[in-house]
């Protein structure tokens, strides 16, 4: 399994960051308008999809 080694590694050092050195509070709030328009176009049809979906067999 020596394929799996660097995606371990790469795991490892991304939950160890996580853990001990992220801080929310660092985090640029003002990009996120910006992102949701940037992928509302694809998100709004799959969203429809699930929607409908979700009526048909759940009745939601």
């Amino acid at each position: 399994m020596e394929a799996f080694s660097g995606l371990g590694q790469l795991f490892e050092y991304i939950a160890t960051w996580f853990f001990t050195d992220f801080n929310i509070r660092t985090i640029d709030s003002t990009t996120i308008p910006a992102l949701l328009d940037l992928v509302y176009p694809i998100w709004n049809p799959i969203w429809a999809l699930v929607n409908q979906y979700l009526g048909k067999w759940f009745g939601f």
